[in-house]
């Protein structure tokens, strides 16, 4: 009998007992408890990498701190600026300045002379006006003024009127027909509580190249101021005369005419 079957035979018959359940080598490999693996310690984080040192600026040949080189090496180029006074002198042309100064001034004598002739051509009459008030004895003289076609050309407040018999104004006008407006405040002396308020309009010709004086006179003859607290008795005179005269002027023709109101 050939020994192939017969160790055949045996290998089987092992492999069935330590497969089964209840054979002493299965019992073995119940009881030996599984090994577990060893745990593996944490691996530390990497430390952070140091920072790089500041750069240190590369001194320039001139020793300034803030001064830096080009990667030649060499310190950029830099063109020197210009002067101020060189600027100035090639920007402003003096001597234009001065040529066009004088064009302008020339100019404005001659507009000046020009509006000179044509005011003289056009207010060629001469107006003067005077103003006084001949009760100032008895009255104060709180405000006069004189307006000429509406406009004022007389406003005093200091009773003026009463202490002289200045001219109040003196100017050229056109020739033709004026209006000539003249109002006179006054109070009394002796009681102030009494007032009074002149005023009167009249109408002038002022003739083309001549003189035109108008000459007016205000009083108040009345006697209300003082006499009421004697006897409650009084009255008011008021008066304004107005005296007209036209005048040649030196070299002219003619002579003036007076017109009286």
């Amino acid at each position: 009998m050939s020994r192939t079957p017969v160790l055949l035979c045996a290998a089987l018959a092992l492999v069935a007992a330590a497969a089964w359940p209840g054979s002493a080598a299965a019992q073995r490999r119940r009881s030996v408890p599984a090994r577990k693996a060893p745990a593996r310690a944490p691996v530390p984080a990497p430390a952070p990498a140091p920072a790089p040192p500041p750069a240190t600026p590369t001194p320039s040949p001139s020793g300034a701190p803030g001064s830096s080189t080009s990667s030649s090496g060499a310190p950029p180029a830099t063109q020197p600026a210009a002067p101020p006074t060189a600027l100035a002198e090639s920007t402003v042309d003096v001597d234009a300045l001065r040529q066009e100064y004088l064009a302008l001034r020339d100019q404005l004598f001659r507009s000046r002379a020009r509006a000179a002739a044509v005011a003289s051509s056009l207010y060629s009459t001469k107006l003067r006006i005077l103003l006084d008030y001949g009760s100032s004895r008895f009255y104060t003289v709180t405000r006069a003024t004189i307006r000429l076609d509406g406009a004022s050309i007389y406003d005093d407040a200091q009773g003026a009127i009463a202490n002289d018999r200045a001219p109040r104004w003196d100017g050229f006008v056109a020739p033709g027909r004026h209006l000539v407006t003249i109002r006179i405040e006054a109070a009394g002396k002796d009681d102030q509580r009494f007032t009074t308020a002149l005023e009167s309009s009249f109408a002038v010709q002022a003739p083309a190249g001549k003189d035109l004086v108008v000459k007016c006179a205000a009083k108040d003859e009345g006697d209300i101021a003082y006499q009421w607290q004697r006897n409650e008795h009084g009255s008011y005179r008021l008066r304004l005369d107005v005296s007209i005269e036209s005048a040649s002027r030196p070299g002219g023709q003619g002579g003036g005419r007076r017109a009286k109101r």
